[in-house]
């Protein structure tokens, strides 16, 4: 994969916009305010760095063991009373602790989740993680275009790098999902089509995603949920 450290850059200074952008801004009526974003970015950015710092040191890596929605669940509670301020400082020192890092050492074999070198590991904590969330900020408070502008923006961007079948196909996914919902069906099969080969496992997810709605009862959306 190409093109890391300008991924990560670039999604810094996004980060730091949006910041600046809702920092006066009512939280949203549902889901998480942006705090509460930041502070899981942070909480994640950290993990993963601490097991590359481990990676250097030549000592055994293991990525949290469990349900990862149970683990997010249960780190949330952390969140309460924290500022947007304090949450996206920490993030931000993270995602440059973790830009310090990548510049050492490089693009070396390092298993995380589905990640097995230290720039799928990297990008996929620190870039395509952030997109979805900061996507999902800008569906919550209303502005849908903006929100599918980032999806789209990631898809783009990760093509461009050469991203991993299992990075890329989860930023082809999503975009699926935006174009159904944009009644904009052929091109959401369609990029399903070149998705889920990559992810099959978001297959059994695709099933039940309401952002899939439109085209469901599509032939082509059955062949794909349904191959084995």
């Amino acid at each position: 994969m190409k093109d890391v450290l300008r991924l990560l850059q670039a999604e810094q200074e996004t980060e730091r916009r949006f910041v600046l952008e809702v920092a006066g801004d009512p939280d949203p009526p549902t889901g998480w305010s942006a705090a509460m974003t930041m502070f899981h970015l942070a909480q994640w950015r950290d993990r993963l760095w601490n097991g590359l710092t481990e990676a250097a040191a030549g000592q055994p890596v293991n990525a949290p063991p469990g349900d990862i929605n149970e683990l997010n669940d249960a780190e949330m509670a952390g969140a309460a009373g924290v500022t947007l301020a304090d949450a996206a400082a920490r993030s931000d020192a993270a995602l440059t602790s973790l830009i310090a890092l990548w510049e050492t050492m490089g693009d070396v074999p390092f298993k995380w989740y589905l990640a097995s070198t230290t720039g799928e590991a990297i990008v996929r904590n620190s870039y395509l993680h952030a997109r979805v969330h900061l996507a999902e900020q800008f569906l919550l408070r209303g502005d849908a275009e903006r929100s599918h502008r980032v999806t789209e923006e990631t898809a783009s961007e990760l093509r461009g790098a050469d991203a991993s079948p299992h990075i890329l196909g989860a930023a082809l996914y999503n975009l699926a999902g935006v174009r159904a919902t944009q009644g904009r069906s052929d091109e959401a099969l369609t990029l399903l089509e070149e998705a889920l080969p990559m992810r099959p496992d978001l297959k059994s997810g695709a099933a039940e995603d309401v952002d899939l709605n439109a085209v469901r009862d599509s032939p082509r959306f059955r062949a794909l949920v349904e191959s084995t």
